[in-house]
Parts: C-alpha cells; structure tokens; sequence
C-alpha cells in the first residue's frame, strides 16, 4: 500500500493511541512518541524512543491539552516526563503541527521557533463531539 504521509503522534492518551493506530491502518507511515507501547502490534506504526526524524515527518500531532503543566508534555501513557521545549525544538516550519486546547504559553512556544500550531479542538464539531460522550459518563455516576 502507497504511504500518503508520514504522521508522528507525539504524547497523549488512550485517544492518540487509537488515532496513530486507525492512521497507520488507513495506509500512512505513522510513528509514536512518548505515547507508550501499542496494546496489539500495528504494521506501519513505529514506535520510538527519540525525536531523532521529527523533522521528516509532513504532520505533528501533539495531545488534547498539550501541556501538563510545568512546561512538559501531556503523556500520561509515558514512564518518562517529557519537557515540551526541547520537542518543539526538533520540528520544522513546514510541517502541519496541531493539538487540543493550546495554551498561550505554548503558542509563544512555537512562535519563538517559527512554528504554527493549529488547535483542533478550537472547531466547534470536536468540541461538541467530545462533550457528548463526556456528559453521559457523567449522567451515569
């Protein structure tokens, strides 16, 4: 199968699990990091333990809340803390970055770097559609 893109997923949770997931399987070369190892092997999924070829990647998909706090990134399925400077660091300009909820902070970030981050869940069908599912689970306490 022809790999459309190469996509990194970079820090998150369950969601960005199955998100590098359904990417790889949809055809595009897909790696992982500071996301933990796959719950079930997946063809073109790698998983690394560097950011050593970031800057090959055509997108960057960084977490729903990208920042945990303290200037580290949003991986609570890492062992390891992962300070978001030196990530931002390893990407270029040209690669379409995104993440959920960015911060002013991380926006400067970026802009110090000349990188533009686009903040998916700033569009109003990803906000409702997490809302949802969010509502019911409370519902249901």
């Amino acid at each position: 199968m022809k790999h459309e893109l190469n996509i990194w997923v970079v820090g998150g949770d369950l969601r960005q699990a199955k998100l590098a997931q359904l990417l790889a399987e949809d055809g595009h070369t897909v790696h992982t990091y500071a996301l933990g190892e796959p719950q079930e092997p997946v063809p073109d999924l790698t998983v690394e333990t560097t950011l050593r070829r970031v800057d090959k990647a055509d997108c960057v998909v960084l977490p729903l809340t990208i920042s945990a706090g303290n200037g580290l990134l949003n991986a609570p399925l890492s062992l390891l803390e992962h300070p978001l400077a030196p990530i931002l660091d390893q990407l270029v300009p040209h690669q379409f970055l995104c993440g959920g909820r960015v911060d002013q902070s991380v926006y400067a970030m970026a802009k110090e770097r000349g990188l533009v981050i686009y903040d998916y869940f700033a569009r109003e069908e990803l906000a409702v559609a997490n809302a949802v599912p969010t509502a019911l689970a409370v519902g249901h306490r």
